[in-house]
């Protein structure tokens, strides 16, 4: 590898750990770009090890013990309260999910994705549900991290009336196409996208199916549209 290969793969996982992944991904070499990944991730794994040595050892067996006890919820939960005291909401979060506040939820999913001891640079899908039609609505997100293998569920609720939540299509660029069928089928913005629009409907089609106030439309376009399934299946 020449000095100048070496120093490009350097600076762009340098650039890389401040939270600017595209420098990696738009390096036109494939081979080149691999190496520069390969190298991200043995950064970040050096990050984790210094960091953990760096902790007291003061009690390390009470602190080990008292983590195998807690779900990866409940260990990223304690870690959100400290960073975000004001957007977990502790008492709707749970071991199975982390329930929070949608004001400042871009902030947090880049600390989710670039902190040593989350790293959860997998966003494996994005779902809304309708809690009712006098509840709200709510978006649930399952992160996985392929460096620590460890996966959080993220909740975030909105009123119905006026359903907005952060995008983070930027911060996971597979969140482009789940965000917009959470807002084809649920109506939920997500503000901040790039091109929200309907992705498995017409652009004019009225409503969204699977609120569960949801009306199904007389016709579209001078065509009926059928109330009972018969003969769809």
């Amino acid at each position: 590898m020449t000095d100048n290969l070496e120093q490009l793969i350097k600076e762009a996982v340098e650039k890389a750990l401040e939270g600017d992944i595209d420098v990696i991904n738009n390096i036109e070499d494939r081979v080149t770009r691999s190496k520069a990944k390969a190298a991200l991730v043995k950064a970040k794994r050096e990050a984790i090890k210094e960091k953990n040595e760096a902790s007291p050892d003061e009690n390390s067996n009470d602190s080990s013990d008292s983590k195998k006890d807690k779900t990866t919820n409940e260990h990223i939960a304690e870690l959100l309260i400290q960073q975000f005291p004001d957007d977990i909401n502790k008492e709707l979060s749970s071991n199975k999910h982390i329930q929070i506040q949608p004001k400042n939820w871009l902030v947090i999913s880049k600390y989710l994705r670039d902190d040593p001891a989350c790293l959860f640079d997998s966003l494996q899908c994005i779902t809304g549900v309708d809690l009712g039609e006098e509840s709200d609505l709510e978006v649930r997100y399952n992160l996985h991290s392929m460096t620590h293998r460890h996966a959080v569920e993220i909740r975030i609720s909105c009123p119905r009336k006026k359903a907005k939540v952060p995008s983070v299509e930027s911060i996971w660029r597979i969140g482009d196409w789940f965000e917009r069928e959470t807002y084809d089928m649920y109506g939920i913005e997500f503000e901040g996208h790039r091109d929200l629009k309907r992705i498995l409907l017409p652009e004019d089609w009225e409503g969204w199916p699977l609120r569960k106030d949801y009306e199904v439309q007389e016709t579209y376009h001078g065509i009926i549209v059928p109330k009972v399934k018969e003969g769809w299946e």
